[in-house]
């Protein structure tokens, strides 16, 4: 029998009871999980460990928690990164979080609601993308979705075939050579389908002239009758947000 991986998160808010409940109600016997009071300890944990999802408090006594956002975007793509905040966003913080996080959730909310929205999100049944988001975007008010499901940028439909060299996430393994087909694209990212298999945080940097552009797997999902065929989607990040 297969046994599920463990799953791995990040709870920062400075608050003693938001990070007790959150804590308490997420951990069981198939998630760990990690807290910090402040942005510090915040940014020491993740010097050393990496999480599949990181609850973040906009808010913290010693730093901003967009701060850490963008530091965990840099050094771990794949992680699933949630915004929370009790007071309004402005205009340059919402485009901020919107390059960087999947989605924002307004304080006070429901705990049962938020172990349901994490479950299903940390799930290995389907990929991180808008066919989680719907399955509980309808029951759960106080979410704001950000990327995936409600695009900001229209995407257009095409089929070109693209060549580019993809990194594995945390590997010392030589860049691979792969073509895949272009199925949609827009401002900010694009869904390509490959035979290559590609996992959320591997990096593709896009040779072809059309496309001088880099970019992080933020989801994949497989198909076909032996599974070969990985249709992944694509985030269009600058290079200074690239893991070195």
């Amino acid at each position: 029998m297969r046994i599920p991986p463990i799953k791995s998160i990040l709870v920062v808010d400075d608050e003693y009871l938001m990070r007790h409940s959150l804590s308490s109600i997420l951990k069981n016997s198939e998630t760990e999980v990690t807290t910090a009071a402040d942005g510090a300890s915040a940014m020491q944990v993740i010097k050393t460990d990496t999480f599949d999802m990181c609850l973040l408090d906009v808010q913290l006594p010693d730093m901003s928690g967009l701060d850490i956002m963008k530091k965990i975007r840099y050094v771990s793509p794949h992680t699933v990164i949630v915004i929370m905040t009790g007071s309004d966003v402005s205009h340059d913080m919402m485009k901020s979080i919107r390059d960087h996080a999947h989605c924002l959730i307004s304080k006070s909310f429901d705990l049962l609601q938020i172990k349901a929205f994490v479950d299903v999100l940390l799930s290995d049944d389907k990929p991180l993308c808008h066919q989680k988001s719907a399955a509980i975007r309808d029951q759960i008010s106080f979410i704001t979705w950000l990327a995936n499901d409600i695009r900001k940028n229209t995407r257009k439909l095409v089929a070109d075939s693209i060549s580019c060299w993809a990194v594995a996430p945390n590997s010392d393994k030589p860049a691979a050579l792969l073509t895949a087909d272009v199925l949609d694209i827009s401002a900010t990212g694009m869904c390509i389908l490959t035979e290559y298999e590609l996992e959320p945080g591997h990096i593709l940097l896009l040779s072809d002239t059309t496309l001088q552009k880099n970019a992080v797997v933020r989801w994949s999902e497989f198909s076909g009758t032996t599974a070969s065929i990985c249709r992944a989607g694509l985030q269009f990040v600058p290079p200074e947000f690239l893991p070195r």
